[in-house]
């Protein structure tokens, strides 16, 4: 008898731990950035630029997404860097606003050396 409620109460801790990381892990600091390739050729050398931190994302080809958490020190946007098929730099501002420890999300699309649309939802908490 002491067995089988030792097996249920291992059971349940181990539900409630599995439950708390994933939680925790969904709700971290932290911006998720979704970054689609709606363009008809690969953008080369990706990087996203937020204050205090950069982040390579590499070449993304035509039709594909990047999706990547971005973590500021401060008041920041979202800076996209890329390489066109020209060989040129193009480096474009995602026209939002976040700050170290809010969470959220931003999805960009990007086409032709432009930002074609962007979704953001981004809070504090």
């Amino acid at each position: 008898m002491a067995s089988k409620n030792f097996f249920w109460v291992g059971t349940i801790l181990a539900v409630l731990l599995v439950s708390v990381g994933i939680l925790a892990f969904q709700f971290r600091p932290g911006i998720r950035v979704t970054l689609h390739n709606a363009g008809s050729s690969t953008i080369r050398s990706v990087a996203l630029h937020v204050t205090g931190s950069s982040t390579s994302l590499g070449d993304i080809h035509s039709g594909a997404e990047a999706i990547t958490r971005v973590r500021p020190t401060g008041e920041s946007s979202l800076e996209i860097e890329f390489v066109d098929q020209d060989g040129k730099s193009v480096r474009l501002d995602a026209n939002c606003y976040f700050e170290s420890g809010y969470r959220g999300t931003i999805q960009v699309l990007v086409k032709d050396r432009k930002i074609i649309k962007k979704q953001q939802d981004i809070n504090l908490w």
